[in-house]
Formats: C-alpha cells, sequence, structure tokens
C-alpha cells in the first residue's frame, strides 16, 4: 500500500525467517492502527501473515472472509470460534495461577519494585480503554506489566497489548513457564523475535533466587549470533540474571539481557568482511595461476587473442577492487615487475627466458631499478637467500649488494620505488605491506 506494487507473496515474504517473524509483527500492528501494509490484489482485502504449524512455512491469510475473493486463505474457524472452542468452560489452570504467585512473590523480594498487584485492572488515558495483566509493579517509577504465556496466543492480542503499553508509558515483559528452542510455538517466536531475541522464564528456581538475592530474578535465553565457515549462525545462551541488569526499552517495548541486534551487525559485518577476504584471496590465486601458467605473456597476436577474455576479467574483478591495469598484460613496467615477483615467490624464473633466479635478479637490478627494493622483500619473504648464494659463484651479485644496499637505505634516486602499480602490488602480494628488508 506504501508503493502501489504487485509483490509475488513467496517476495514479500521472503526466505529470512527472522524478517518473516519480523514482517508478521509489523503487518499485526499496522491492522491494529487501521493503515494495513499488503492487501490482496484481487478483493482489495487487507492481508496477515500466519504460518502452518507443522512446517513454518509462512502464507497470506485475508482478514475477512467473506466469499467475494476467489482465494481462499482461511479455515471453518474465526479466531473467536477458537478461542470459545479452547477457553469456553475451562477455568484457570493450576500452573497459571502458581506462575502468577511466583511473579508477585518475586517481586516483593525486590525493593526496585514497589505498587505489586495481581489481576488488577490497568486503564488506559483514553476512555474504555483497559488491560487487566497478569501482575503489574512500579520498577524504579515505570510501570510494567507482566503476561505469562502458557497457551497459543493470537498474534493480534500480542500486538495490541504492546501497542497499549507503549501508549500508556509502561512495559510489557511476558513471561515463561517452559521453552523448547526446537519445537517453539508461532506464539513464542512472536514474542521471542520482537523482544530482541530474548524471551524469560520463572519457575520455582528462580523464585527460590529472588529470595536469595533480594531481587527479581528470571531465567533469561537468548539467541547468540557467531561466525562459522563465512555465515552467521546462532547458538543458545542463557543465565538467570536480576532485572536490574535487563535493557529497558519502553519506545520499542524490549527487555533484553543480551543485545542481539547489535551482536549479528557486527556479525554479519564479520562475515562480509571474512566473505571479501576470501573473493579477494581467489583474486590473487586466479591471477597468479594465470600469470604464472601463461609464463608471463606472450605479447603476439596469436598469443594474446588466447589469453584476452581471461585478462579482461581478471581485469573486470581488479576494477571492482578499485584497482587499474592496462587492457593489455605486456604493459612493460607491469610485466616486467610481475616477473620479478612472481619469480622470487617460486623460486624460479617467470616470464623471462632464465635459467636461474639470480639472473632475475640481475635483470631487475639492470632494468627495473625502481622495482629493486619490493623484490628484495619478497626474496626475504619466501627465503631466496641461500638459493641466491648458491647460484651467484662468482659473487658478481654479493659486490652489486654492497654497492647498492647504502643508496637503498639513504633512498637514493637511483632505485626510487616505482609507484605507478603499488597498489595492485601490495594487493597481489599482501607481504609488501609488513615484510622489513635485510641487507643480504
Amino acid at each position: 500500500m506504501r508503493t502501489g506494487s504487485i509483490i509475488p507473496a513467496h517476495k514479500a515474504i521472503g526466505s529470512d525467517y527472522d524478517q518473516a517473524m519480523a514482517l508478521r509483527m509489523e503487518l499485526c500492528e499496522a491492522r491494529a492502527r487501521s493503515e494495513p501494509l499488503y492487501v490482496c490484489p484481487l478483493c482489495g482485502t487487507p492481508v496477515y501473515l500466519v504460518s502452518r504449524k507443522e512446517t513454518r512455512r509462512f502464507f497470506f491469510r485475508h482478514e475477512l472472509e467473506d466469499g467475494r475473493c476467489p482465494a481462499k486463505t482461511r479455515g471453518e474457524l474465526n479466531e473467536q470460534e477458537i478461542n470459545a472452542r479452547k477457553y469456553n468452560g475451562a477455568k484457570e489452570s493450576y500452573a497459571h495461577i502458581r506462575m502468577k504467585q511466583v511473579i508477585e512473590e518475586s517481586l516483593r523480594c525486590d525493593p526496585n519494585f514497589s505498587d505489586v498487584k495481581v489481576e488488577t485492572v490497568w486503564r488506559g488515558q483514553e476512555r474504555a480503554t483497559w488491560r487487566k495483566p497478569d501482575v503489574q509493579a512500579l520498577y524504579k517509577g515505570l510501570p510494567v506489566a507482566f503476561e505469562i504465556q502458557l497457551s497459543t496466543t493470537f498474534l493480534r492480542v500480542i500486538a495490541e497489548r504492546r501497542d497499549f503499553y507503549q501508549r500508556e508509558g509502561g512495559l510489557l515483559c511476558w513471561i515463561f513457564k517452559s521453552y523448547d528452542e526446537d519445537r517453539a510455538r508461532l506464539t513464542q517466536d512472536d514474542i521471542f523475535f520482537s523482544n530482541n531475541h530474548n524471551l524469560f522464564l520463572a519457575s520455582e528456581n528462580t523464585l527460590t533466587e529472588s529470595q536469595n538475592a533480594g531481587r527479581l530474578m528470571l531465567d533469561c535465553r537468548w539467541a547468540e549470533p557467531y561466525v562459522e565457515n563465512g555465515h552467521v549462525e546462532t547458538r543458545w545462551s542463557g543465565r538467570i540474571a536480576p532485572f536490574d541488569e535487563f535493557q529497558l526499552d519502553q519506545k520499542r517495548q524490549r527487555i533484553f539481557l543480551f543485545d542481539y541486534e547489535s551482536a549479528v551487525g557486527c556479525a554479519r559485518d564479520e562475515s562480509e568482511e571474512a566473505a571479501h577476504q576470501r573473493m579477494q584471496e581467489a583474486i590473487r590465486q586466479r591471477f597468479a595461476e594465470f600469470w604464472i601458467n601463461r609464463g608471463g605473456v606472450n605479447a603476439s597476436n596469436a598469443g594474446w587473442k588466447q589469453v584476452r577474455d581471461e585478462w579482461l576479467e581478471l581485469q573486470f574483478a581488479l576494477s571492482l577492487e578499485g584497482m587499474d591495469i592496462p587492457d593489455h598484460p605486456g604493459e612493460h613496467s607491469l610485466a616486467g615487475a610481475l616477473n620479478a615477483f612472481y619469480s622470487a615467490r617460486e623460486g624460479r624464473p617467470v616470464g623471462w627466458k632464465f635459467n636461474k633466479l639470480i639472473e632475475v635478479a640481475h635483470c631487475v637490478h639492470g632494468r627495473h631499478k625502481g622495482y629493486l627494493r619490493r623484490f628484495r622483500q619478497l626474496l626475504l619473504t619466501y627465503n631466496r637467500q641461500d638459493q641466491i648464494r648458491r647460484e651467484d659463484r662468482e659473487g658478481k651479485w654479493q659486490a652489486k649488494v654492497k654497492q647498492y644496499a647504502p643508496l637503498l637505505k639513504s633512498n637514493d634516486s637511483t632505485y626510487e620505488s616505482e609507484n605507478r602499480y603499488a597498489e595492485l602490488f601490495e594487493f597481489l602480494f599482501p607481504e609488501l605491506v609488513v615484510t622489513s628488508e635485510s641487507d643480504d
């Protein structure tokens, strides 16, 4: 209704369970305000989100099923009829009565709570609006309603209660007797997901803890996100904690001990960063395989035609990382540097028709002085010092080292680093950023 777009149901719902639960609550709260977010495109009737209990598969249902629409979304019984059958003639269970007593007695242990009441009407500022929470009290002056949830409750009831206490400047706290994360009822999930993935349990044990601590103690359970194999997963965690450690968010009607919202944001950032790093490593690997397996690059027309598409793919991938490389890999300054660097990495000549690594070293010193510093860093990184010494039988390289080492240290302009492709080199060879030099 905001955009006028007709959206397929499966796209509106999506495949993320958390987001579907958030949409479910949003739709219900919008219905309470008489401002529907979605309507049926066939008949214009507002719709809301329900789920099949056995499969947790979501679908949209008409708010009013009166036969005018060819799409049938509702069973034979409406909400009122289901409630009537469920509660007609049934007295309040002992479990519910005892849970109210547990909460009341726990609250009376805590000096932060005052004016504790059980089954007392909470009248709204607007005439004719009221609620009767199971237990209510003032927490440091903030009105808090405690509702005990033992059986299923319609989402509309949950949304309406949240809206009432929000408007009245109060805070709603749902209390469960038990919770099985593997077989949670949808009602519990409605409360859990809208409460920053926290829920609270009360029992004889928490009552004893409250009496011993002189504070309201509740068994808090939450979903804790973590990153595994680059994906955000969640695991259950929990502990018995005092109410004064909880974070109270009256505006959004949330009470939580663990800030899932912040934690999942950090986990997603970590997951995205890990995925980005894996992608970067894949690009490095592809580039190295291209350069090494091609023996550098044959700049002839025939050779270029064979590798052109592969090079252009690498060019595009690197451009997404903010790096520009020439349209042809045979560009002199780039090709010479990469031949030198990959030769240091592989311990053998790459891209040049030399026989030994020492010949590559002499070539770099003679024709690519601007890359000598980086070349030396890579020789150190890959422990090529002994190999260079063995291949330097006549000592010509050692003589050059004695000549240029002081000049490198003094930043002589003769060996000024070539920085045109510095960002690319540091991307392809991250060790260039951290490796220190030696006079060897």
